[in-house]
C-alpha cells in the first residue's frame, strides 16, 4: 500500500460527525472465519461523494477502495447521511476490540502484537483482545508475496477488517491501524498545499485521484511530513520519479517505522 494521516480527523484529519464506536478481539477468540484477499475481479474507477464531498474510487473485488487503501461501504458512498451523523467515527470510549485470523502467522502476529502495544503505550485508545463483543476489528491475512495491507475507516459497528500482506512493515501496520482509528492520508490535508508539492506528471496515468485533497474532515495539528500516514516520495510514480516533494521542490526522505510526536498528539486529541 502506498499511503498514509488524514483524520476522521487527519495528521491529520478529523470527522466532525457524530462519534460512534466499533470495538473487539483477540487471539485467544479465533472463532472468526480465516480469509484471504487474494485479488481477482477487475478494477472499475467510479464517482461517489463521502461526507458530501465528491470522491473518486476504485471498486475491486467487492470491495471500494479510496486513496488506495481505505476500504469504504456502499452507505458510506450513499451521499449525505439520513440521521445527522457520519456513517463512521471515533470509536466509544477509544476501545477497539480485535481479533487475528488464524492463519495469519507467527510474523505477522508478532508485528501486530508490536504495532497493538504501541498503540497502547502512546495513545489513549485501547486495543483489547476480544472475547464476545460485538464491534471489533479482525486482522485478516491477505497476499503471501506482497507488503501492502487496507482497513475500514474509522468506527461504524459491527465487524470491521484490517489486511495485512506477508511481508508488511509494522510500521505499515501502524498506518493500517490508524485507519481505523479514523485517519485519512497526511498528503490530502486541506492545508497541504503549504508543505508539499504533488508532481502531477509523474502520477501513474489513471492514479491521480489518490492525490485528491479529502476537505470534509479537519486538519489537526500543523502538517507532519514524516507521519506514519504519510505517502512515500514516489507512491504511484510511472517513472521512477517523486510524485511528491517539499513545497519549494526539493526532495524528502522517509521512513516509516511507528509513530511520530505529530501523529500521537493527534490521535489523543481525537480521543482525550
Amino acid at each position: 500500500m502506498k499511503t498514509k494521516p488524514k483524520v476522521l480527523i487527519s495528521p491529520i484529519i478529523f470527522m466532525g460527525y457524530m462519534a460512534v464506536a466499533f470495538l473487539s478481539s483477540c487471539d485467544k477468540n479465533n472463532d472468526d472465519p480465516v480469509i484471504n484477499t487474494v485479488q481477482t475481479q477487475k478494477e472499475e474507477i467510479r464517482k461517489g461523494q463521502l461526507n458530501g464531498q465528491p470522491i473518486t474510487y476504485v471498486r475491486k473485488d467487492g470491495k471500494n477502495f479510496f486513496q488506495g487503501d481505505i476500504v469504504l461501504t456502499d452507505e458510506q458512498l450513499d451521499g449525505p447521511q439520513k440521521k445527522g451523523g457520519a456513517s463512521y467515527s471515533r470509536w466509544p470510549s477509544g476501545n477497539i476490540y480485535y481479533t487475528i485470523a488464524s492463519n495469519m502467522g507467527s510474523i505477522n502476529r508478532d508485528k501486530i502484537i508490536n504495532a497493538i502495544n504501541q498503540y497502547n503505550s502512546y495513545t489513549n485508545t485501547k486495543w483489547i483482545a476480544r472475547t464476545n463483543q460485538s464491534n471489533y476489528v479482525q486482522f485478516i491475512f491477505g497476499s503471501q508475496t506482497g507488503s501492502d495491507g487496507w482497513a475500514h475507516i474509522g468506527y461504524r459497528g459491527g465487524v470491521q477488517t484490517i489486511s495485512l500482506d506477508q511481508y508488511i512493515s509494522v510500521g505499515s501496520v501502524i498506518h493500517e491501524m490508524g485507519h481505523t482509528v479514523g485517519l485519512y492520508h497526511e498528503h490530502t490535508r486541506q492545508d497541504r498545499d503549504q508543505y508539499v508539492r504533488i508532481l502531477w506528471d509523474n502520477i501513474q496515468s489513471g492514479q491521480s485521484y489518490n492525490f485528491d485533497k479529502y476537505t470534509s474532515g479537519v486538519d489537526i495539528g500543523p502538517f507532519n511530513i514524516n507521519s506514519v500516514m504519510m505517502y512515500w516520495p514516489t507512491s504511484y510514480s510511472r517513472n521512477g520519479q517523486p510524485t511528491i516533494t517539499r513545497a519549494n521542490g526539493s526532495s524528502f526522505t522517509y521512513t516509516r517505522t511507528g509513530f511520530t510526536t505529530g501523529d500521537i498528539n493527534t490521535i489523543n486529541a481525537m480521543y482525550p
